[in-house]
């Protein structure tokens, strides 16, 4: 992995429209996040069209991007939320051929997979409004995966402190989305694989 500033210094050429430093990101990063959207479809086809998706995504909204994490992390985000979004489809499909091969009495209700998707927006959007510190800490530790310790060694504070902040976010979210505290954790053990532990 590159250094923060080092990987600054490439971020920066890539949104002025160097087209090698973009290319410095994608084979630094391509074959790992194959490896991970891997792990999600188990298809090797289906994981090379994510990873194009997602690059072709990287290079196109380059300007636009804010990182709060490092390159990776945030390509890796981005490959996990594309293989949900394609089990989310293939989870529609298959209910839709289920429906049609075994059941003709009752219609098939695709508002499910459609709430669903809408959840998974409400909740992004909400984490994206909470305070800086609190949003990258439960960025960290929820989209990312790592362990308290882990972030409190990265951002040079207590493991408390990282309790705190997340207890604090996953308060703003559960009251931002309306939801009770089992409706929540079960959305970010769907989303992220995520639970909440204090």
């Amino acid at each position: 992995m590159l250094d923060i500033q080092e990987e600054m210094l490439y971020i920066n050429r890539m949104q002025r429209g160097d087209a090698a430093a973009f290319e410095y990101f994608f084979k630094k990063y391509m074959k790992m996040l194959y490896a991970y959207a891997l792990g999600f479809v188990n298809e090797k086809s289906v994981a090379e069209d994510v990873i194009q998706d997602v690059f072709v995504q990287f290079w196109h909204k380059r300007e636009q991007i804010q990182y709060t994490t490092s390159v990776y992390s945030y390509l890796q985000r981005a490959v996990k939320n594309a293989c949900i979004n394609m089990r989310l489809h293939e989870d529609v499909e298959r209910k839709y051929e289920q429906e049609v091969k075994y059941t003709e009495e009752e219609a098939f209700d695709w508002r499910e997979a459609e709430e669903l998707q809408k959840l998974r927006q409400r909740l992004f959007d909400a984490m994206d409004r909470l305070p800086e510190r609190c949003r990258k800490i439960f960025i960290m530790s929820c989209v990312d995966g790592l362990k308290y310790k882990e972030i409190a060694v990265r951002m040079g504070i207590t493991e408390n402190t990282i309790k705190t902040q997340i207890k604090l976010g996953y308060k703003k979210l559960r009251d931002e989305m309306n939801l009770s505290d089992s409706e929540l954790s079960v959305l970010l053990l769907l989303f992220f694989d995520f639970v909440l532990i204090f």
